[in-house]
């Protein structure tokens, strides 16, 4: 509280700036990004495809009353969770913020990204139902001590504060360092991340209901081989939910 009352006396003499839009902040909530931008972040809307969230449309999925809303590439593969929800579009606004946690370290942005994920949760209590237990996707040590925290670990710990679900930061580990994924087709993206998991305390996660935490689902290759390992090692059901959907 005495925190957020000296940035609001600071930015009555000295507004700071929004990172996204460049307009001043008058009133600070504690990170640099505007209420006005937050709320120009596009959220995902039905119709999307039931098994990982991807926006569908008319004129690439065929979208017809009969059919099940699956996506063409979850028609043509299987994953290891039972299905992935996505708040927003990796685009615009959402991917601005996630930029400025992850690659600027303002890791005050984690507050109302994580309050995202809430509301989303909050909105699909079926959803909330099926978790037991949160695990955030690590990262390799390498990583972690580069950025210094874990943004899919700190999205975890305001979801799982709210709702008063266990999160289990230790239960999977990244054994090796991985190149960045952007830019890589999905084919070098699974070669990538291929057994680059491992579960790290089985009894965390053994005939629990999971649900994976990451910023950004593009391909599913990270969140699939995190799910393989959690199945593989007794997890009941595994589910995934992410900030952001690449379109």
């Amino acid at each position: 509280m005495i925190k957020y009352l000296i940035e609001g006396l600071l930015n009555l003499v000295f507004p700071l700036d929004c990172k996204v839009c460049q307009r001043p902040i008058r009133e600070s909530a504690g990170y640099p990004v505007c209420d006005e931008c937050l709320k120009d972040i596009e959220l995902i809307e039905e119709p999307y495809c039931i098994k990982c969230s991807k926006p569908l449309s008319l004129t690439t999925d065929s979208i017809l009353p009969e059919q099940d809303f699956l996506c063409l590439d979850c028609k043509n593969r299987t994953y290891s969770f039972e299905f992935s929800r996505s708040v927003g579009k990796y685009q615009g606004v959402l991917k601005e913020c996630i930029h400025l946690l992850k690659y600027h370290k303002e890791k005050n942005l984690a507050k109302p990204l994580g309050e995202l994920l809430t509301r989303y949760l909050l909105s699909y209590p079926d959803f909330l139902k099926l978790v037991e237990v949160i695990v955030p996707v690590p990262l390799h040590e390498k990583d972690w001590k580069e950025r210094g925290f874990n943004q899919s670990f700190l999205l975890s710990k305001i979801i799982g504060d709210y709702f008063s679900i266990p999160v289990r930061e230790k239960a999977l580990r990244k054994n090796r360092f991985t190149i960045s994924q952007i830019n890589l087709s999905r084919e070098d993206r699974e070669k990538n991340i291929f057994q680059a998991f491992s579960v790290n305390r089985p009894e965390e996660i053994k005939n629990k209901k999971v649900l994976i935490v990451d910023d950004v689902f593009t391909t599913g290759s990270t969140v699939e081989e995190c799910a393989k390992e959690l199945k593989r090692t007794g997890a009941n059901k595994v589910f995934v939910l992410t900030l952001a959907r690449s379109v």
